[in-house]
Order: structure tokens, then C-alpha cells, then sequence
């Protein structure tokens, strides 16, 4: 298997689109990895982790092509981590598809090429914002979702289901209010990876849940990095507890990796820094466009 990150940082962007902090100040000056948009990422080249406003900017820039992926897990409704304008764009006359392009010059529309069915799974928080844009964009909702080429799918954490060929497993977070925000573990091929974004600290049996599973693989958030009050996201030490943990079960070997994503500029020092600080807890440090094949 294999990962892209289309992004890294938390919602505010890093840097913050209106702050002037030591981070901020950095990352807009020495730019590169320093620089992250909000999270999302791509497995193999079929299977997207939430949709993030910038994601097909980062894909773009790094020569990937988003056009034909077929799964879409989304991890929760806040907008940094599902962007349901960017689903509008696939509305297309079909028939302008079958045109000469000399033909399709003179046509409108946001799309020419044909597209697969897009399987989006969320849970019902997720559906219930997706039912709400579309309602006020379209009249006929479950009309304008076939037009659209899409089909939702409602996720329980601990029900697995397959699609495309991976099995998937959602687990509860606790971002916001229990059951808000899911990761989700995700099998294929004999490998297995933990996607976990906005999750908070777990409660104890999605904890017991997840420490069934041997990983290649776990991408967990990093939002409030340095700073000790979690909240609804995880800081260092619940990284460090959780890689802990995970290792006291089995579940982590001496060849899996442990990489941290999500990423705000106030708690978390800019890459050239924190990467240095994960390290030495043997974690790495995603950036936008880093990809890791496991």
C-alpha cells in the first residue's frame, strides 16, 4: 500500500491565514515543508481520506490526478476535512463527453471526460451536512447525487465493510462529541494502516477495538503538539501514549511507522523543528506531498 499526504495542517491553515506568530512568521519565510494546507490524503491511487479544500492544488503540483478515484472516507464534517463544493464540480453533460474537441470548445461546463461512481462513507453527522449543501444547491437532491456520480454510505464504528478491494474498519472519536469524528483502519494485501484525524483521546473500547489489529502503518493527528490541553484533538503526549500503548499490545513492530499529520501552527513548531522533537520518539513528521509506501 501506499499513502500521499495532499495535506498536513490543521484548520487554520499553516501558516495561519491571519497570524503574525513566531510559527507563522517562519514557515512564510522559509516555506517548503514548513507550509501545510489542511489534511487529506490519497491511498494508492484509488481511495482518498477526507477532501480538503486545497488537496487538488497539492495533487496538481505534485503530478497526481484525483479524477478517478472511487473512495472517499471522510473522517468527520468540519470544512478543513470535507469540502462539498469540490463535489459539485463533477456535474457534466454527458453528452458533450462524446464530442470532437474542436466540438467541446464551444460547450460549458466543468467537466469533458468521463468519470467512475464515487463512494463516499462517513458517518451521519457527515451525511447530514452533504443532505444540507445539497439541498441548497439543488431541488432534487437524490436526483442531483446521480448526476453527480455518487453514492453515500453510512459507517458504525466496529462495522467493517469493503470497497475496491480494502476492508475498512471505522473507530470512534471524540472530537467535538463522541461519535463526531471516525478514523479508520484499513486492510488490504496483508497490510493494515491506522487513519486517525481530529479523534481525541479514544474511549476504552475503541481502544480494546484497535488493539486487535497488527499495523504496517499509523498516521494519527498531531494538532496540539506541544501544548498538554488535548481537548478534542491529541497533543504529543497522547501520541506518545497511544505509540505506547500500541507497542504494549503487540500491535506496532519493528518495522511499522508512526507518523504524525494535522498540524496546528500555535502548539507545533514549524517542520524544520518538530520533526527533530517526534523523532526522538521514533515518529515522523508528514508533510504535504510526502508519500510512504508500506
Amino acid at each position: 500500500m501506499k499513502i500521499t499526504f495532499l495535506g498536513t495542517g490543521a484548520g487554520e491553515g499553516y501558516p495561519g491565514l491571519w497570524c503574525q506568530c513566531v510559527h507563522c512568521s517562519y514557515a512564510r519565510k522559509h516555506g517548503g515543508r514548513n507550509v501545510r494546507t489542511n489534511s487529506s490524503a490519497l491511498v494508492d491511487d484509488g481511495m482518498m481520506l477526507d477532501i480538503s479544500h486545497a488537496c487538488f492544488d497539492v495533487a496538481a503540483v505534485h503530478g497526481i490526478d484525483l479524477s478517478q478515484v472511487t473512495t472517499l472516507l471522510i473522517t468527520h464534517p468540519h470544512e478543513d476535512h470535507l469540502y462539498p463544493k469540490h463535489l459539485l464540480w463533477r456535474k457534466a453533460n454527458d453528452e458533450y463527453i462524446h464530442y470532437s474537441y474542436a466540438d467541446q470548445l464551444h460547450c460549458g461546463g466543468p467537466r469533458f471526460t468521463a468519470i467512475p461512481q464515487l463512494n463516499i462513507f462517513g458517518n451521519h453527522f457527515v451525511r447530514e451536512l452533504l443532505e444540507s449543501f445539497l439541498d441548497d444547491n439543488y431541488e432534487l437532491r437524490s436526483a442531483h447525487l446521480r448526476d453527480l456520480n455518487i453514492q453515500f454510505n453510512e459507517i458504525h464504528e466496529g462495522i467493517s465493510f469493503d470497497t475496491d478491494g480494502y476492508t475498512v474498519t471505522p473507530v470512534r472519536g471524540n472530537h467535538v462529541k463522541p461519535g463526531f469524528s471516525h478514523g479508520y483502519i484499513i486492510q488490504k494485501d496483508g497490510k493494515t494502516m491506522l487513519y486517525a484525524l481530529d479523534s481525541g483521546l479514544f474511549d476504552e473500547d475503541m481502544m480494546e477495538l484497535m488493539s486487535k489489529f497488527q499495523y504496517d502503518l499509523i498516521v494519527m493527528e498531531g494538532t496540539s503538539g506541544l501544548n498538554r490541553q488535548q481537548g478534542g484533538h491529541m497533543a504529543l503526549e497522547g501520541n506518545q501514549f497511544m505509540l505506547n500503548y500500541f507497542k504494549q499490545k503487540g500491535c506496532f513492530g519493528a518495522h511499522s511507522q508512526f507518523v504524525l499529520t494535522h498540524l496546528s501552527p500555535h502548539w507545533c513548531p514549524p517542520h524544520d523543528f518538530y520533526k527533530e522533537i517526534v523523532a526522538r520518539d521514533g515518529m515522523l513528521l508528514a508533510y504535504d506531498g510526502m508519500s510512504i509506501e508500506f
